[in-house]
């Protein structure tokens, strides 16, 4: 955890310092980079970052819409939430918008800061996962579909009509829509007619 790219986006500099310290602190300020706008911190996670801390009082954006854009921009991105002592409401509200955790400003030290970030990887790894997951699932489901739905076939040729048009090989329309694997051989009927003709 010692090598993350941490990406700070603060804009009070007093207030930045004190989490540099943590993060001093803490082993993780090797990889620390800092901006202090909404704009300034999008433009850093371009450049990569394994998690962020992001304030929700920016010169350029307040509350939960920074957490809207940054998270949208960045949706595998873990983000820790910093928020005023007036305003852990609005933390956690942060969290229906994609940031992993909150911390309310003055109340962590180093410890907490590391356990935050060190859990917000974890879920933000744990919620890619999840996604990736649903994403094959649905793909398997629409080849299933594909399979179990009416197929458009050539009464002479036992070709199958592609949803793009393409009139192809039955076997290379199934082998592409599903784990098949074809191997040729001859049915009991064929097999005595081919032994006729060689006779």
């Amino acid at each position: 955890m010692s090598d993350m790219r941490i990406l700070l986006v603060e804009d009070d500099p007093v207030y930045a310092g004190a989490v540099r310290r943590m993060l001093g602190e803490a082993g993780l300020a090797d990889g620390l980079h800092e901006a202090g706008t909404l704009r300034g911190g999008l433009a850093a996670a371009e450049e990569g970052a394994d998690a962020a801390l992001l304030d929700l009082a920016l010169p350029d954006s307040r509350g939960t819409e920074t957490v809207k854009d940054f998270c949208g921009a960045f949706p595998t991105l873990p983000v820790v939430v910093l928020t005023g002592t007036d305003d852990e409401e609005t933390g956690a509200e942060a969290l229906k918008f994609g940031a992993q955790d909150y911390l309310v400003k003055g109340q962590f030290d180093d410890r907490l800061l590391k356990r935050a970030l060190r859990y917000a990887v974890e879920r933000q790894a744990l919620g890619n996962e999840k996604r990736r997951l649903i994403a094959d699932l649905q793909d398997a489901l629409k080849r299933v579909r594909l399979l179990t739905g009416l197929l458009p076939t050539c009464c002479e040729c036992r070709k199958i009509k592609n949803p793009d048009g393409k009139w192809v090989q039955m076997e290379t329309y199934i082998s592409g829509h599903s784990e098949a694997v074809f191997t040729h051989g001859y049915c009991d009927s064929c097999f005595e007619r081919k032994v006729k003709e060689m006779k």
